[in-house]
């Protein structure tokens, strides 16, 4: 199995995580090549845990060379998410017999428009970085630099990588919808492992002291964070709002809560214990993102008994369902928010009910079986 961060570590890493320590507990013969580091398993010790072979980054590391070979050995590779584009060609090329991609997003860099209508350059953070420490400080300056060649160039590669693959298996029909519109090739759906840690945490003291509403994720555009905010402004009079994440966007966000009273509190670099303890204090959480592969937010949200306001374009929904569970709204229709969030701050015992509800529909995905649906994908292609 392999996995790179791409200079983050979020839903997509922690799902490999879970895939690779449930396969391992359940006696699975299987290696991980991954190239997590401390910083980016934040304050957690999975990395103490497991035995992970390095992943190189791209054509800047010569072990990219031979990694190819050592992967002739296996009887099946399975892509988790996403690896250096270059290196994924190779290893389709050569490999693609046993060789299966598990999606949960079309590759972003290259279709960022087309996912959610934003260069890739102003929503990561990491991206420059990230493409330097892959192809090198002159190669990766020279392709940011014509990043619009550069892109087609990475849509011919990704497509010609994509059509090789022996088996594509997707982490909801929304991300399985656009493997067929994109590459015209049919997947298997299997729903990520949600991982249940932050239930374990520790409690700890909030520093805000009325009912609040909660958001998650980085500050970058298509997470839609203002739209979020306007949200709240009916019931900016009883509800506080708390946003967990960082970014460039900080300042702004900040700024448009002053404008229309919205009493916003930030958080940065929370850890499991404040996490938990603001999933469990919420009243419920808003997620109003442009794209979502599949919204682990939500998941956790659910997991801690809370509704969500949740965006139609993600995978998570095909899970909870409308008015029952959560509260499905497009995220440019700001006024439906705003109603949604009136119907869960005017009451409370209608949120909570809705969050048990939410708690029924995920647990499912919490247990090792859900990890085990993806190997018997694997053991079972012919």
């Amino acid at each position: 199995m392999l996995i790179q961060s791409f200079g983050r570590f979020g839903g997509a890493e922690r799902a490999a995580l879970i895939h690779y320590n449930h396969f391992r507990g359940d006696g699975k013969d299987v290696d991980l090549f991954a190239d997590f580091a401390e910083k980016h398993l934040w304050a957690r010790q999975e990395l103490g845990k497991i035995s992970m072979k390095p992943l190189p980054k791209g054509i800047a590391e010569p072990e990219s060379v031979t990694l190819v070979d050592d992967l002739e050995g296996y009887d099946r590779i399975l892509i988790h998410h996403h690896i250096e584009p270059i290196l994924a060609y190779r290893i389709a090329r050569r490999l693609s017999r046993k060789t299966a991609w598990y999606s949960g997003s079309i590759f972003e860099p290259a279709y960022s428009e087309l996912l959610h209508g934003k260069d890739y350059r102003n929503v990561s953070t990491t991206f420059e970085s990230t493409t330097k420490s892959f192809y090198g400080n002159g190669l990766g300056t020279i392709g940011l630099a014509l990043f619009p060649i550069s892109k087609r160039v990475l849509r011919v590669l990704d497509y010609q990588t994509v059509a090789r693959y022996g088996k594509i298996i997707c982490n909801s029909a929304y991300q399985a919808r656009y493997i067929r519109n994109v590459y015209g090739r049919d997947s298997v759906i299997v729903y990520p492992p949600i991982e249940t840690r932050l239930l374990s945490a520790n409690n700890v003291p909030i520093d805000i002291d009325r009912p609040y509403a909660m958001m998650v994720g980085a500050f970058v555009p298509y997470k839609n964070f203002e739209a979020g905010i306007r949200a709240m402004n009916s019931i900016k009079e009883d509800y506080a709002l708390a946003i967990v994440g960082s970014g460039l966007l900080k300042k702004q966000y900040e700024h448009l809560a002053r404008q229309l009273g919205v009493d916003l509190h930030v958080f940065f670099g929370a850890n499991d214990a404040i996490m938990h303890s603001l999933y469990s204090r919420a009243s419920f959480l808003i997620h109003p993102s442009l794209f979502e592969g599949f919204g682990f937010i939500p998941a956790e949200a659910a997991l801690h008994l809370k509704p969500t306001i949740l965006t139609t374009r993600s995978g998570v929904k095909e899970l909870l369902e409308d008015e029952e569970s959560s509260y499905l709204c497009d995220p440019m229709d700001v006024p439906l928010m705003q109603k949604r969030a009136k119907f869960l701050g005017d009451a409370p015992e209608r949120a909570n009910a809705m969050g048990q509800k939410a708690y029924d529909s995920i647990k499912g995905l919490c247990s090792k079986e859900q990890s085990m649906n993806l190997w018997e994908q694997l053991e079972n292609w012919n």
